[in-house]
Parts: C-alpha cells; sequence; structure tokens
C-alpha cells in the first residue's frame, strides 16, 4: 500500500508476473493525476495485472477505482505493455473528471456527451466478449434501481466506465442504456423487453454476438441483465424495488 500526500492510502494489488519498475511508473503517474484532482479523494485502489501468455493480444491491464467526494470513478484499460495500460487508464480518468466537474457546475443532470449523438432504440452494443464453454453463472448482484433519464444513466455509465447502465425508466418499469459499437448510445426498454427464463436467456447469449441479454422474468416480471464477463464467464444482474441511493452497471 503507498499514500497520497494528503495522507489517502492508495491500495495497490498486482496480479501474474508485474515487474516492479512497471508497477512504480503506473503508481507514480496515477499519483501525479490526483494532484489535479478538484475534490477530496476518498479512497483509490488500483490493480496492475500482467499474464505473459503470448496467446493474449493485450496481456497488460490497468484498473483503477477512485472514490471523489463519495462518487466513484473507475476506469479498465487492456493494452500490450503495463506502461501503456497506465498511461491510457490515467487519460480515460481525466476524462472522467472532467465530466464530474461539468456536472457539479450545472444544476441539471445530463449528459452533454451523448446528447451529441442522436438515442436509439436496439442500436448494435459494442463487441461480445467471447464466453468461454459451457460456463454457469458465477456473478449474481441483486440492486433496487435508481429512477433517472436515459441521458443521466449515459453519465454514471462513462464515470463506472462500464457497457452498460440499468435503471428505473417510465411508469417504475427498468430500462437499459448502453454503449453502441460506433461510440454512441441506445436504450432497450422499458416496452419490448423479452420474458424469458434464465436457461433461454443464456441461450440466447451464447448463441448471438451481443455482450449481454436484457429481460424480464417470466413470474415477476422484473428486470435482469446476463452479460459476458472480462473473464468470458457469466454475470447476472437482477432489479428490486427502487431505492435511490444505489445504482448498478456493469
Amino acid at each position: 500500500m503507498t499514500t497520497q500526500p494528503d495522507g489517502t492510502p492508495i491500495q495497490y494489488t498486482a496480479r501474474g508476473t508485474v515487474p516492479r519498475g512497471d508497477a512504480a511508473y503506473a503508481l507514480q503517474r496515477i499519483e501525479h493525476m490526483l494532484e489535479k484532482v478538484s475534490g477530496r479523494v476518498l479512497h483509490v485502489r488500483v490493480t496492475l495485472t500482467h499474464e505473459p501468455n503470448p496467446a493474449l493480444e493485450h496481456p497488460a491491464r490497468a484498473e483503477v477505482s477512485i472514490d471523489v467526494n463519495g462518487k466513484p470513478i473507475r476506469a479498465r484499460v487492456d493494452a500490450g505493455e503495463l506502461r501503456e495500460a497506465a498511461d491510457l487508464v490515467v487519460d480515460r480518468l481525466q476524462r472522467q473528471l472532467v465530466q464530474l466537474r461539468a456536472r457539479a457546475r450545472t444544476r441539471h443532470r445530463w449528459l452533454a456527451v451523448a446528447t451529441e449523438h442522436e438515442w436509439r432504440h436496439g442500436g448494435a452494443p459494442q463487441p461480445a466478449q467471447a464466453v468461454s464453454g459451457d460456463r454457469p453463472v458465477i456473478r449474481c448482484k441483486t440492486f433496487a434501481l435508481e429512477p433517472m433519464t436515459p441521458d443521466e444513466a449515459a453519465y454514471e455509465m462513462d464515470l463506472l466506465d462500464h457497457n452498460f447502465y440499468l435503471y428505473t425508466g417510465t411508469d417504475d418499469a427498468e430500462a437499459l442504456t448502453y454503449r453502441t459499437n460506433d461510440g454512441g448510445y441506445a436504450v432497450l426498454g422499458p416496452d419490448g423487453v423479452p420474458v424469458l427464463t434464465l436457461a433461454e436467456a443464456e441461450l440466447r447469449l451464447r448463441s448471438g454476438h451481443e455482450p449481454f441479454v436484457f429481460y424480464r422474468d417470466p413470474d415477476r416480471h422484473r428486470g435482469h441483465v446476463l452479460y459476458a464477463r472480462h473473464d468470458g464467464r457469466l454475470g447476472l444482474i437482477t432489479s428490486t424495488h427502487r431505492d435511490p441511493r444505489q445504482r448498478v452497471s456493469s
């Protein structure tokens, strides 16, 4: 564990074979970025991963999670080398911090970047992560959803560096905002969401080319998202009754 000049500890984790020089470079870049943050940094977690596998196109990964005045910001980047991953993740975090400051200066909760794109229903999402073999769902998360607009959901999704964001839309029904493969944003729901069992959703995910399946269960008609994780396994997000203090994304 290392410490910032203001005393905030940085929780650092190395996975795989991470050279000390690369780790020192990454932590120095991140510490330098944090010195310029306009707000109190409450928590920082850094994970560096390097898998020396010649079959991997991007064996290096940098993941950073920051809490600024109670607002979580996350970024994850895969690259050919750890120093490249560190540079890219810092660049991404800096853009997210600019968004955070811009929103703090406005009275309305909306995302300027999102409005530059035409909102679409059912646009093509970003390419799917390959699902490895016949893997069971290994992570299930249940959340109460916060009511918001698609623009607000896109803003939250970008701060967390995720590809989709599940929330409560109109008529207290779940909707999903996600990033498309052309850099835009699109919305699924509240209408037109298929009713599926978990087994049917898994079959659809494995047989298709999309990174997630948004569906409603046949019993309670609550929203669920079955998605392909970065490790090729499956994760499941399930909604429950609304609580404005909680958010969910991936």
